[in-house]
């Protein structure tokens, strides 16, 4: 079966719309690939069959609730399906997960499943409490693979991710993300909380979002409202964001707003997978208006943003040089 073949099989499956017969073809790839490290039948792109079968291994379906051998049952297989036939226009792959929980087990009990994402890479994930997070690119999360009775705990250790959290007033929902504590019930919210960047940004959606460090309250925020943590100096701002626009990038769209060079930098490695270099002097002072948009060829994104200080680009594999 080759991709194209694959693809479709993938596609009919998550409509209902298989036969008998493609069914049993369909299941039969599946149990095909097993525990097998040497590779995932039908697809022949060694990047994406990476991709795929890393996930794959990780169990990208977690069952708590059976034995820890994995599962392979097709009415378990369409969540999996669907991670590998979620792909944007310019490839940017997008990955499903599901947590299922027992919910009896103690505290002292809580272990952690990561998820990270890499360059063009998305990642939806659905929690134990049927909450929902959009992982960007180049991010990592640590999920318990069940939360405790008092408190909904989550750790974002790299990157962006924005949430949709199910309301419980019982347990509150707590995101550990470097020097910051944000605290919910219910609603949906942004945190941007990329280590190479300077500041740590929240913005909510729906609902209020407390926002801490070690206890000291920097603020709760409504919808249209964002924080801005500056990190070396620990303090904050505060501004107003169109609400609408927070899970842009899940869509493929990152609005850049007098926006450095490095923030500019990690928005083309996260959609496009390069490495952006400025050899022009005093590039620190510039600042960056403009859309960065999933469905835009490299060459056209690289040409709007030299337009905007007059400077031309050379690409050398997987690097760009502004000069």
């Amino acid at each position: 079966m080759n991709a194209s073949q694959l693809k479709k099989l993938l596609t009919a499956f998550l409509k209902n719309r298989l036969n008998k017969t493609d069914r049993n073809l369909l299941q039969n790839w599946y149990d095909s690939f097993g525990e097998s490290e040497k590779g995932v039948p039908g697809i022949n792109n060694a990047i994406d069959e990476d991709f795929l079968r890393q996930d794959l291994l990780n169990r990208i379906q977690v069952q708590l609730n059976q034995p820890d051998r994995p599962i392979y049952k097709l009415n378990t297989f369409r969540n999996i399906a669907a991670s590998i036939v979620l792909v944007t226009a310019v490839g940017m792959a997008s990955w499903f997960f599901v947590f299922k929980s027992k919910q009896d087990i103690s505290t002292a009990e809580i272990s952690f499943q990561t998820v990270a994402t890499t360059s063009r890479q998305l990642k939806k994930v659905i929690l134990p409490d049927n909450s929902v997070v959009h992982l960007n690119a180049n991010s990592r999360i640590r999920i318990p693979h069940h939360f405790s009775k008092k408190d909904r705990q989550f750790y974002l250790e790299e990157g962006e991710a924005f949430f949709q959290v199910a309301k419980d007033k019982t347990r509150p929902f707590i995101i550990h993300s470097q020097q910051l504590e944000i605290r919910v019930l219910g609603t949906s919210f942004n945190i941007r909380s990329y280590k190479q960047l300077a500041d740590i940004k929240v913005a909510v959606t729906t609902g209020k979002v407390s926002v801490s460090e070690q206890g000291k309250i920097y603020g709760i925020l409504i919808p249209g409202q964002q924080i801005t943590y500056h990190k070396a100096k620990k303090t904050i701002q505060l501004s107003k964001v169109v609400p609408t626009d927070n899970d842009a990038w899940v869509n493929g769209k990152i609005y850049l707003e007098k926006a450095g060079f490095e923030e500019l930098a990690l928005a083309m490695h996260n959609i496009y997978g390069v490495t952006l270099r400025n050899e022009v002097a005093d590039n620190h002072t510039y600042q960056y208006n403009l859309t960065i948009r999933s469905d835009r060829s490299l060459e056209e994104t690289m040409k709007l943003i030299c337009a905007i200080h007059g400077h031309n680009f050379k690409k050398r594999g997987h690097e760009i040089l502004i000069r």
